[in-house]
C-alpha cells in the first residue's frame, strides 16, 4: 500500500468497524445543522455586496451623485413605470402624487423619492402623450446586493396595493433587473434539484439495475447537500465569507454531481473487491483506502480551484466561489465515511452485490485500440479538440443582465412599458459629474459646461444630452449667443428706422440747395444781361425807363432770393446738424455692440458666424466714425458760413436798388452813372457767378449727404439682417454659442435647472448622456470611455482644465463589470492552474504527468467553451454569459483533473514502468466507472438548464459538454494514447518499476 493511503486506511477501517455510529452521528449533525442555523437563502439575504466592488469607478461616481445631488444613503435605483392607454387620469396623477409620501415613509427601504407634485418635474416625467409616467426610487441595498431582494419587493407591494384599477403599473431598472434574477434563480433552485435528483437516479439505475446501491449513493449525497448548505449558511452566519443567492443554485448542482461521482469511485472499488470475493466490510476498507486518496485528491482540487474564486473582486465569483469550496469539504469527509459504512451494512444484508456488465469489455477493446495505435489514437482526439477550441477567441460575452430573464419578468415589462413612451434610454442615461474646485455658477463656467454638452451631443451614438445650460436637451434660448444677437439686429433695425426718417431730411434740404443753384443761375445770367444793355444805353435813352424799372425789380427779387438763400442755408445747416447727432447715435450704439462681442462674449471668438458678424460690425462703425460724421460736421459749418455770406449779399443788393432809384430820378447824371453802373454790373455778374458757384457745390454736398444716408440706412439694415440671420444659424445647438450674464442666474427657469444639475454648493455638475444605442450593450459600454475623454478635450485650456470627470450608470457599471471579470478571470484561472497542478504534482510525484494533465484540462475546457461559442452563439444567436468563462473553467479543471487523477493513479499502479499493457489495463479497469461518474456529474450539470434563467443553463451546458469531452475523448482516448507514447517518460522524475499486474487491487489495506 502506497505511504499516502496508511491515514486513509485507518480511516476507512474505523468507519466501517463503527459503522451503525457512523450513519447515526451524520445523521444527527446534518439535524441539529440544519435546526440551528438558519436555511441557506435566509443567510444570502442579509448579504450586501454588490455587483462590482465599490471602488469601482461606476460606484464611486454613483457614491458622489448621492452626496451632491440629495439622494440620501441610496446604494441604487429602481424605476416605478406607471401607463394608462388613452392618457393618466386624475385618480392615476393622484395616486402618483401619493406614492411620494408612502414611499417616504418606507424608511427602512426607501432613500429618495422623486417629487412629483413638482410641476415642473411632472412635466419632465410624463410622456408626450399623456399616457406614462415614471417616478425614480432610491433603495439602500446596492445593485446586485441579497438585500436589494427585500427592499425592492417591499417597493412593489407598496405600488401595487393602491394603483388604481386600469392602470398598468412596473417596477424596474437596473437594480430590479438583477433582482427578478436572483429571483427566478432561487425559484430555479427547487426546480433543477428534483430534476437532478431524478436524472441522477435514472442513471444510477441503469448502471447498477437494482434499488440498493442507488438509493444508498442518493442518500450520500442527499445528506451530503444538506450538511454542505448548512455549514456554508454557519459560515455565511458567521461572517467568514459573504453569500449570494447565486450560491444556493451553484452549489447544489455542483455537490449533487461531485458526491455522486464519489461515492461511484467507492461502490466500484467495492464491486472489485467483491468479485475477488473479500467479505464486504473488509471490501468497503478496502475500497475507501483505495480510492480515498484519489478522492481526498480530487476534492481538494475542487476546494483550491474554487477558493480561488475567493480572491475575485466581484461579488458573483467571491460569493460562489467559497460557498462551493466548503460544501465539497464536507462532502469529502461524509463520502469517506457515510459511504464506506452504509456499504459495510448493506452488504452484510446482499443489497449491494454487484451485476455482471458488458461495459467492461467495451473498455477493454477501447484500451487494445489505444495501446496499438498511440499516434493514430492522440492525433484523432487532439484535432476535434483542437477545432473546437479554435472557436474560443470568437467568444463574445454579454453582459445584458436582462437577457437572461424571461420577457414576462416584471422588469422586462417595464422596460417594455417606458420604450412605448419615451425616448431610448430615458431611465438609462449616461452620467458624466464634473467635480470642480470653485463654484460653477458663473457665465464663464456654465459656458465650458455647455461647450462640453455640446460635444458630447455630437458623437454619433448620443441621442440627446441635458444639464444645467439644456435642461430639456437643446441649450437655454435666453443664453445662446443666437438670442442675443438676435436682439442686436433688433436694435440695429429700431436704428436703421431713425436714420431712414433722417434722410428724407436730406433729401429735402438737397431739394432746396438745388432750386437754389437754378435761381442763383439765373442771376448770375441777368446780370450778364445788364452789362451788355448799359453799353448800349447811349445809343436808347428811351429804354433807360423801362431798363431801370425792371432792373429795380430783379433787384428787389434779388434781395428777395438772398432772404431766401439765407433762410434756406440756415435750415441746411440745422438738418446737418441734426444729421450728425443721429449718426453719432448710431456710431455710439456700433461701438456697443462691437465692445459686448468682443470682450464680454466668452465663446464669440470660437464660432466662425460670430466672428464674421463682429468683423462686418466694425468695419460699418470705423466708416461711419471716421468718414461720415466728420463729413456731416465740416458741412454743416459751411452751411452757417453760407447763411452769414448770404446776409452780407442782401445789404449790397439793397445798396444796388438805392443807387438805381437815384439813377432813375436823376437823368443829369445819366452818364456819371451808367459808367458807375456799369462797373457795379460786373461786379454783381462777377459775385453772381461766384454764388452760383457756391450754390451749385452746396446742392452737390446735400445731394451727396442724402446720397449716402440711405447707404448708411441699407448698410444698417444689412447688419441688423446678417445679426438676424447670426442668430437663426447660431440657434443650432450644433454652433455652441453660449453666455448666460449673471443676472441670469436668479431666474426661475434656471434655478429649477440648478436644482437638477448642480449641486448645492456649485461645485459638482452633471450631465445626463441618452445613448441612441442599447444601454446594456458592448456599444454603449464602449463608449463610456468616450464620453469621458470628449469633455476632458473640451475642458483642456479652460477654467475647468483641472476638473475631476467621472462617469456612471449602466453602461459605466457594465464597463467596469466587463473589467472586473476579465481581470477576475485572469486570476482564478492562474490561481486555480497552479493549485491543481501542485496537487496533482503532489500525488503523482511526477511534473510530466501534472504538466501533461494539466494540458489536457485546459484544452478540454477551451473547446467546452468552443461548442458553446458554436450552439448557443450562432447557433441560438444568443451570447454567451459573463459568467459562463469564469465558473466553466474551475469546475471543468478541478473535476477534469479528478478524473484524470482518477485514471493517471491507476496507470501508476499498472504501468509504473510506463508498459503500454499496464496502461491499457488501467483504461479498461476505470472506464466505466469514470464514464459513469462523468456522465453523472454532467447530466447533474445539465439539469441547471430546466431553470427559467438562461445564465445557469448555458454555465450548465457549458461544464456538461466539457465533462463528456473530458469523458469519452480526453480521458479515454488523449490521455491513454499521450501516456503510451510518453512511456516511462511519463513519471520523470520518478525511476520506473514494475507493474503491478493488477494484483494491487486485492491487496489488504
Amino acid at each position: 500500500m502506497p505511504p499516502e493511503s496508511d491515514q486513509v486506511a485507518r480511516f476507512a477501517r474505523f468507519a466501517v468497524r463503527r459503522a451503525g455510529w457512523v450513519v447515526l452521528a451524520w445523521l444527527a449533525l446534518t439535524a441539529v445543522m440544519n435546526v440551528a442555523v438558519p436555511q441557506l437563502e435566509e443567510i444570502a439575504g442579509r448579504d450586501s455586496s454588490p455587483m462590482v466592488p465599490t471602488d469601482a469607478p461606476s460606484m464611486r461616481a454613483v457614491e458622489l451623485m448621492n452626496e451632491e445631488f440629495g439622494s440620501g444613503d441610496a446604494e441604487s435605483f429602481i424605476v416605478v413605470a406607471m401607463e394608462r392607454r388613452g392618457g393618466l387620469t386624475k385618480a392615476d396623477r393622484r395616486y402618483a402624487e401619493a406614492l411620494v409620501t408612502d414611499l417616504a415613509q418606507d424608511r427602512d427601504d426607501v432613500t429618495f423619492v422623486q417629487d412629483v407634485r413638482d410641476p415642473a418635474l411632472r412635466r419632465a416625467l410624463t410622456s408626450e402623450d399623456g399616457q406614462a409616467r415614471y417616478v425614480l426610487v432610491g433603495i439602500t441595498g446596492a445593485t446586485g446586493a441579497p438585500s436589494s431582494l427585500r427592499q425592492v419587493a417591499a417597493v412593489r407591494e407598496i405600488v401595487g396595493a393602491r394603483a388604481p384599477e386600469g392602470l398598468t403599473v412596473e417596477v424596474t431598472g437596473p437594480t430590479a433587473t438583477v433582482v427578478d434574477l436572483a429571483t427566478e434563480t432561487e425559484h430555479s433552485v427547487v426546480r433543477i434539484t428534483v430534476v437532478t435528483i431524478g436524472l441522477i437516479a435514472l442513471i444510477l439505475l441503469l448502471i447498477y439495475r437494482s434499488l440498493a446501491i442507488p438509493l444508498l449513493i442518493l442518500a450520500v449525497v442527499g445528506l451530503g447537500l444538506a450538511l454542505g448548505r448548512a455549514a456554508v449558511a454557519w459560515c455565511g452566519l458567521q461572517d467568514f465569507f459573504a453569500v449570494s443567492t447565486f450560491s444556493g443554485s451553484f452549489l447544489t448542482a455542483i455537490v449533487l454531481g461531485a458526491g455522486t461521482d464519489y461515492a461511484v469511485f467507492l461502490v466500484a472499488r467495492y464491486h472489485e473487491q467483491r468479485r475477488l470475493g473479500v467479505d464486504p466490510a473488509r471490501a468497503a476498507a478496502v475500497a475507501a483506502s483505495r480510492v480515498g486518496g484519489v478522492i481526498a485528491g480530487s476534492a481538494v482540487t475542487v476546494v483550491l480551484a474554487t477558493l480561488s474564486m475567493a480572491v475575485a473582486d466581484l461579488g458573483f465569483f467571491n460569493t460562489t466561489g467559497p460557498a462551493v469550496a466548503v460544501s465539497i469539504a464536507v462532502n469529502l469527509f461524509v463520502s469517506l465515511t457515510l459511504t464506506p459504512a452504509l456499504l459495510a451494512l448493506a452488504g452484510r444484508r446482499g443489497w449491494a452485490e454487484p451485476r455482471a456488465s458488458k461495459a467492461a469489455g467495451v473498455w477493454q477493446r477501447v484500451a487494445d485500440v489505444v495501446a496499438a495505435h498511440p499516434v493514430r489514437m492522440l492525433t484523432a482526439s487532439l484535432v476535434p479538440l483542437a477545432l473546437l477550441a479554435a472557436l474560443f477567441p470568437l467568444t463574445d460575452l454579454s453582459y445584458d443582465v436582462r437577457e437572461p430573464l424571461p420577457e414576462d419578468a416584471e422588469s422586462n415589462r417595464g422596460y417594455a412599458l417606458l420604450a412605448r413612451h419615451f425616448p431610448a434610454n430615458e431611465v438609462l442615461p449616461d452620467y458624466v459629474l464634473v467635480r470642480a474646485d470653485h463654484d460653477l455658477r458663473t457665465s464663464k463656467d456654465l459656458a465650458v459646461l455647455e461647450r462640453a454638452a455640446a460635444a458630447l451631443a455630437q458623437h454619433d451614438e448620443v441621442a440627446m444630452v441635458r444639464g444645467v445650460t439644456r435642461p430639456l436637451g437643446v441649450p437655454i434660448t435666453e443664453a445662446s449667443l443666437a438670442h442675443q444677437a438676435g436682439l442686436v439686429g433688433d436694435e440695429l433695425g429700431k436704428a436703421r428706422g431713425e436714420v431712414a426718417a433722417g434722410a428724407d431730411g436730406a433729401a429735402q434740404l438737397a431739394d432746396g440747395a438745388g432750386r437754389l443753384d437754378e435761381g442763383a443761375g439765373q442771376l448770375a445770367e441777368g446780370a450778364d444781361q445788364a452789362v451788355d444793355g448799359a453799353g448800349r444805353i447811349a445809343d436808347s435813352t428811351r429804354r433807360l425807363s423801362t431798363g431801370m424799372t425792371r432792373l429795380l425789380d430783379g433787384a428787389d427779387a434779388a434781395i428777395s432770393g438772398t432772404g431766401d438763400l439765407r433762410e434756406g442755408a440756415t435750415g441746411l445747416a440745422d438738418g446737418l446738424a441734426a444729421a450728425a447727432d443721429q449718426v453719432q447715435l448710431a456710431v455710439d450704439g456700433l461701438a456697443l455692440v462691437h465692445d459686448a462681442l468682443t470682450t464680454k462674449s466668452l465663446t464669440c471668438g470660437l464660432d466662425p458666424a460670430c466672428r464674421q458678424a463682429r468683423a462686418g460690425l466694425k468695419r460699418i462703425w470705423e466708416a461711419e466714425r471716421d468718414q461720415l460724421l466728420p463729413g456731416l460736421r465740416q458741412a454743416a459749418a459751411g452751411a452757417r458760413a453760407l447763411a452769414t455770406g448770404t446776409g452780407e449779399l442782401e445789404g449790397g443788393l439793397r445798396e444796388l436798388r438805392a443807387g438805381l432809384a437815384k439813377a432813375r430820378e436823376g437823368s443829369t447824371r445819366l452818364a456819371a452813372g451808367q459808367r458807375v453802373f456799369a462797373d457795379r454790373l460786373g461786379e454783381l455778374s462777377t459775385g453772381a457767378d461766384e454764388l452760383a458757384s457756391g450754390v451749385g457745390r452746396l446742392r452737390g454736398g446735400t445731394e451727396e449727404v442724402a446720397t449716402s444716408l440711405p447707404e448708411l440706412e441699407n448698410g444698417l439694415e444689412a447688419a441688423a439682417r446678417h445679426l438676424l440671420e447670426t442668430r437663426d444659424a447660431a440657434g443650432d445647438p450644433v454652433s455652441g454659442g453660449f453666455y448666460l450674464p449673471p443676472t441670469a442666474l436668479q431666474g426661475r427657469d434656471f434655478a429649477a435647472a440648478m436644482r437638477l444639475y448642480l449641486s448645492p454648493d456649485g461645485r459638482t455638475a452633471r450631465l445626463a448622456v441618452l445613448g441612441s444605442t442599447d444601454a446594456f450593450g458592448p456599444a454603449a459600454s464602449d463608449r463610456v470611455d468616450e464620453l469621458r475623454a470628449i469633455v476632458e478635450t473640451s475642458f483642456n485650456d479652460t477654467v475647468l482644465d483641472d476638473a475631476e470627470v467621472l462617469t456612471t450608470g449602466m453602461a459605466s457599471t457594465n464597463a467596469d463589470l466587463r473589467r472586473y471579470s476579465m481581470s477576475d478571470l485572469e486570476v482564478i484561472a492562474g490561481f486555480a492552474l497552479v493549485a491543481v497542478f501542485l496537487v496533482l504534482l503532489l500525488l503523482l510525484r511526477s511534473v510530466v504527468a501534472a504538466f501533461a494533465l494539466m494540458a489536457t484540462v485546459v484544452l478540454s475546457y477551451a473547446a467546452a467553451i468552443g461548442l458553446s461559442v458554436l450552439v448557443w452563439q450562432y447557433g441560438l444567436g444568443v451570447q454567451l454569459d459573463w459568467t459562463v468563462a469564469a465558473v466553466a473553467f474551475v469546475v471543468l479543471v478541478a473535476v477534469g483533473a479528478d478524473y484524470n487523477l482518477l485514471l493517471t493513479k491507476r496507470m501508476h499502479e499498472e504501468a509504473p514502468d510506463g508498459s503500454a499493457a499496464g496502461i491499457a489495463r488501467a483504461t479498461a479497469a476505470t472506464g466505466g466507472v469514470i464514464t459513469s461518474a462523468g456522465v453523472i456529474f454532467a447530466v447533474s450539470m445539465m439539469a441547471l438548464m430546466a431553470g427559467r434563467v438562461t445564465t445557469i443553463g448555458q454555465v450548465g451546458f457549458t461544464i456538461a459538454v466539457g465533462l463528456l469531452l473530458d469523458t469519452f475523448v480526453v480521458r479515454s482516448l488523449l490521455v491513454p494514447a499521450l501516456a503510451t507514447v510518453l512511456g516511462r517518460r511519463l513519471w520523470w522524475p520518478q525511476r520506473a518499476g514494475r507493474g503491478h499486474a493488477g494484483d494491487a487491487a486485492g491487496s489488504a489495506p
